[in-house]
């Protein structure tokens, strides 16, 4: 499946109208929601006037600050039908992000209050000096291999090489990185969980 084939991408200025009537709709400022998910006053803006691509972390600050589920950011409504606590994501269905490291294909996005974020992501930053400051977040995450070669950096040890069909798991709260090692873009399945709610 390439990112093409995940689904469309969420538009920027869709997700930062979200955020915006989120906002609003609590009587909030820029600088309240900036104070309440730690991140720049700067940086909310950005995203509310679809001007920045937000990573997995900063949608998680966003979404905790407002005190709302994570794919509240998506504008997901469950399928009719469905039971409250499944979902199905079709092959053209899952909800992209692009960053610049990474597009993510959120699956499951429908499904509210989960425990688990679940992502098909295609890694394209080939160097630490490319992929910038490295991330941290609340939880922890599960990498597996779908197709290329990816390298991961993790604060507390030398880089692991993991080839298709191998697998990380590690807390999250550590600094890492995912880099795409060889021809193209890698293919990872990414579970992050077990944040703080």
């Amino acid at each position: 499946m390439t990112p093409t084939e995940a689904g469309t991408p969420v538009p920027l200025s869709e997700m930062g109208s979200r955020l915006r009537a989120h906002r609003l709709a609590r009587g909030w400022t820029l600088k309240a929601v900036a104070e309440a998910s730690g991140l720049a006053i700067s940086t909310v803006s950005k995203v509310e006037r679809g001007q920045m691509s937000p990573t997995y972390d900063k949608l998680l600050q966003l979404s905790r600050g407002l005190g709302i589920d994570i794919s509240e950011l998506f504008g997901s409504e469950p399928a009719e039908g469905v039971p409250l606590r499944s979902a199905v994501t079709r092959r053209d269905q899952a909800h992209r992000v692009t960053t610049p490291n990474y597009d993510y294909g959120y699956l499951a996005a429908t499904l509210a209050g989960k425990s688990m974020v679940p992502a098909v992501a295609w890694v394209r930053a080939r160097s630490l000096k490319e992929f910038g400051p490295l991330l941290r977040h609340a939880g922890e995450e599960f990498l597996f291999v779908l197709s290329g070669r990816v390298e991961v950096h993790l604060d507390d040890r030398e880089p692991v090489l993991l080839g298709q069909g191998e697998s990380i798991y590690f807390d999250a709260a550590q600094g890492h990185a995912f880099l795409s090692v060889g021809d193209g873009d890698a293919e990872i399945l990414v579970v992050l969980s077990g944040d703080d709610r």
